[in-house]
């Protein structure tokens, strides 16, 4: 039979364990703004918001383990779930988050992958050009600086460079109405273990759009 003072340590370890701190008496209306429902992931991890009267955070919990993964502070609190961390998605090893590096448009997203069973960040990705979530094969590829891709394959979380013509992106969006790298990808996609992108480009101002096929050999890169 445990002894007293065990049984309370166990209570105090549970009550630790599943509080979680969700309102504000100053500002009510809060609880319109920031759902703090978690998400169960496969393995039993959660993330879940939760908020005071000054700050809301992003929370990763699995057993003995829960930390702080994102904060706004008391001046952005209102922005919650729409500055910043947005949303996430599970894969086997671990979760993508949304980050919103402005509050509405047009920026686009930046990507950044954790570990889902220790809640420690294993990259950031850079903006999104296409995700995949095939249950087989799902990936990510992102534009991780103007003159490289990165290929990452969502089951394993491991990253490759795929290099890209600086030359021609900085042609085109100085004589185009582009403004974002991101937009000059388009038809993403894997056929036979060959990855490929193509990139649209201009040669001056009052040339046709033309099309680079950009290719992948995933099969080198497991």
């Amino acid at each position: 039979m445990k002894n007293p003072l065990t049984i309370i340590v166990l209570f105090l370890s549970v009550n630790w364990a599943f509080s979680q701190k969700c309102g504000c008496s100053k500002n009510p209306n809060l609880k319109e703004v920031i759902s703090c429902e978690p998400s169960l992931f496969k393995n039993n991890a959660k993330i879940y918001w939760e908020y005071d009267c000054n700050s809301s955070w992003i929370t990763f919990q699995k057993g003995n383990v829960k930390k702080k993964i994102f904060k706004l502070e008391k001046e952005l609190i209102e922005l919650t779930g729409r500055l910043g961390y947005r949303s996430w998605t599970e894969y086997k090893n671990s979760f993508l988050i949304e980050n919103s590096v402005i509050s509405g448009c047009c920026e686009p997203a930046e990507y950044i992958l954790y570990n889902k069973n220790t809640g420690e960040k294993i990259s950031e990705l850079g903006t999104v050009i296409s995700i995949n979530n095939s249950e087989d094969q799902p990936y990510t590829i992102t534009l991780k600086t103007d003159s490289e891709l990165l290929y990452t394959n969502l089951n394993n979380n491991k990253s490759y460079t795929i290099k890209i013509p600086k030359d021609k992106i900085e042609n085109t969006l100085e004589h185009s109405n582009e403004f974002h790298l991101e937009d000059l990808f388009e038809d993403a996609g894997i056929k036979n273990g060959i990855l490929t992108i193509h990139l649209k480009y201009k040669e001056s101002e009052n040339s046709s759009w033309k099309v680079e096929v950009i290719k992948f050999d995933i099969k080198k890169h497991p």
